[in-house]
C-alpha cells in the first residue's frame, strides 16, 4: 500500500511539475499535506530531493531520489511538532538497511534491518518508557 501511495504521489508530482518554473513541484493532497519536490531548481528548501509538509508548514517527510525517482538513501519522517518519527535506508526504492521508528516522546518504538523490502535479522520493540518489550528474528 505504501508503494502504491508513493508511486501515486510521485506521478502526481511529475504531472504538476509541468507548469512550475525551476523544476519545483508543489501538490496539495487530501490528507492536509503539501508535497514539494525540487531536484534541480535553485530555490530548494533543503538539500534533499523530496520534501513533504504538513498543512501547518512543518516538515513531514524528506529524502533523496535516484535517477528513476525512487527512494534512495536515508529517508526521515517527522511528527507535526518536529520530533523525528522514523528513519529508514532505501536502495533504488526498496528498504535496505536500518529502520528506526520513534514515539512522539523521542524514545525508540522499534529498530531493525531490511533487506530488499523484507524484515531481516533481529528486530527489537520497546514501550514508551524505553523498556524492551519483545524481540523478533526474521
Amino acid at each position: 500500500m505504501k508503494k502504491i501511495l508513493f508511486i501515486s504521489i510521485c506521478f502526481l508530482s511529475i504531472f504538476t511539475n509541468c507548469g512550475n518554473k525551476d523544476g519545483e513541484t508543489t501538490t496539495s493532497t487530501t490528507d492536509s499535506t503539501k508535497i514539494t519536490g525540487n531536484k534541480n531548481g535553485p530555490n530548494k528548501l533543503s538539500d534533499k530531493d523530496y520534501q513533504e509538509y504538513y498543512e501547518s508548514g512543518a516538515l513531514k517527510v524528506e529524502g533523496d531520489l535516484d535517477d528513476a525517482d525512487a527512494r534512495n538513501g536515508l529517508w526521515l519522517s517527522y511528527y507535526e511538532n518536529g520530533s523525528k518519527w522514523s528513519e529508514s535506508m532505501y536502495v533504488h526504492g526498496k528498504k535496505n538497511g536500518h529502520s528506526v521508528t520513534f514515539f512522539p516522546n523521542g524514545k525508540i518504538r522499534y529498530i531493525g534491518e531490511y533487506k530488499d523490502d523484507e524484515k531481516s535479522g533481529n528486530w527489537r520493540f520497546f514501550d514508551e518508557a524505553g523498556l524492551l518489550v519483545s524481540e523478533e528474528n526474521y
